[in-house]
């Protein structure tokens, strides 16, 4: 709370609800150590429902990853590590780039299929881990996460749980002026494993099991519908609207930090007991680090320089050696050009997959001699991501984040437009 109203602005109230949820992931689910954040094998958090970026932000303090309480009082001011939406690269701990809303779903959903890929090509002893989502209303209303979620369930990605934050609110007021679609039925649609949790917003133990249960389902991406309450547990802004976007008056923090327990003479409090928990959380991964480290190259079986190749989005040694070489003046379509160098170089570049949305003969974007990538050869390097423009650029998005692999995708100018959003967060 403290932040948004030192900003003025800013989402607290969703950061308030899932606050227990997050604190189950960060102490309790992932595999992570917030002393090498970039550790390959970590799990990945995706908070798409990046206005609520305060959340993320406190639990990446409280858990040691390099933010600072003086960070937080700068919550979205300019050049401060904590912006009013996560941004990777920015901010350490940040996966991707949020705040258009369902970009976050995509790309989880492609870095979804990069650990499926990587397991299957390099095996679980490489690469094992899973893929956590916090979606909103917001998310899930946008075309974008019904593509993505399409592309998921065909895939089967069973490292991938959605978290849904079903709150009944958006900025307009309740989520039944413009939505009432049945989530649950949908996504079974798209073929998902789904867990309607109910009330069990504040219930740690419930979540624990909930999440436990999404992960160790097989086949098939999972998704968890949360009924939560935004703003809980605030005595005059739980449920309401106006807790989504404003920033709570001094009136409605000093009530909250009542039934919280707070000074309320104090902003910013946080014990130093409660600091040292969480650090310890965020240290308890490094022995999972150090023993996935230590038997890398047992897992790898002699492939190592194949990995440390698609970890640093580059080819083997020599590999610019195989690129075709075209005569000055011959006339060759582009598109013609380009299918003739990925197909040569795909043995050299071993991260490299291409696709394209239903038009990969078309647009040159045809690996020759490639396997599909599909549910049941995961490792494949021809990506087919059906009539998706969308999903197509915002899952190779999170491809790319994951690491190790290289995507490439192509479509006709006219059909770009439908993924120009994914394409700006690309390049910015």
């Amino acid at each position: 709370m403290d932040a948004p109203a030192k900003a003025n602005s800013g989402h607290q109230g969703t950061a308030m609800a899932l606050a227990p949820l997050a604190h189950v992931l960060y102490t309790r689910i992932m595999r992570y150590d917030a002393s090498a954040p970039h550790w390959p094998d970590r799990d990945r958090f995706v908070l798409s429902a990046g206005h609520a970026s305060i959340l993320q932000y406190s639990f990446l303090y409280l858990c040691g990853f390099g933010l600072t309480l003086d960070d937080l009082e700068q919550f979205r001011q300019w050049g401060s590590a904590t912006p009013g939406h996560p941004e990777v690269h920015h901010t350490t701990g940040v996966e991707v780039t949020t705040g258009p809303l369902g970009q976050g779903v995509a790309n989880a959903v492609g870095i979804a299929i990069a650990e499926q890929n990587l397991r299957s090509t390099f095996g679980a002893g490489a690469c094992d881990h899973h893929i956590w989502c916090i979606a909103g209303d917001g998310d899930l209303s946008e075309g974008i996460s019904h593509e993505a979620a399409s592309l998921a369930g065909h895939l089967k990605l069973d490292h991938l749980t959605v978290i849904y934050d079903d709150n009944h609110v958006s900025i307009d007021g309740v989520t039944e002026l413009a939505l009432t679609d049945d989530a649950a039925l949908r996504f079974r649609g798209y073929g998902w494993n789904v867990i309607e949790a109910g009330e069990i917003a504040e219930d740690l133990d419930a979540i624990e099991a909930v999440l436990r249960e999404a992960k160790a389902h097989e086949s098939a991406p999972t998704l968890v519908i949360l009924r939560s309450h935004i703003a809980f547990p605030s005595p005059t802004l739980t449920d309401s609207p106006s807790a989504h976007g404003l920033a709570f008056k001094p009136a409605d923090i000093e009530s909250t930090k009542e039934v919280l327990g707070l000074p309320t003479d104090q902003t910013f409090f946080v014990p130093d007991e409660v600091v040292e928990m969480y650090r310890s959380f965020g240290a308890a991964g490094a022995a999972d680090r150090e023993a996935w480290e230590s038997g890398l190259d047992t897992a790898l079986g002699g492939r190592r320089a194949e990995w440390d190749a698609v970890q640093s989005a580059t080819g083997l040694d020599g590999w610019t050696e195989s690129l075709p070489t075209f005569e000055v003046g011959e006339s060759v379509a582009t598109r013609v050009a380009l299918a003739k160098a990925l197909t040569a170089i795909v043995d050299v570049v071993p991260g490299l997959v291409a696709g394209g949305a239903d038009l990969t003969g078309n647009t040159g974007t045809e690996l020759k001699g490639q396997a599909a990538l599909s549910p049941e050869n995961p490792g494949g390097r021809q990506i087919h991501f059906g009539v998706r423009e969308h999903a197509m650029g915002a899952t190779m998005n999170g491809m790319a984040l994951h690491g190790g692999m290289l995507p490439f995708g192509g479509t006709f100018l006219v059909f770009s437009d439908y993924m120009r959003p994914a394409a700006r967060l690309a390049a910015l």
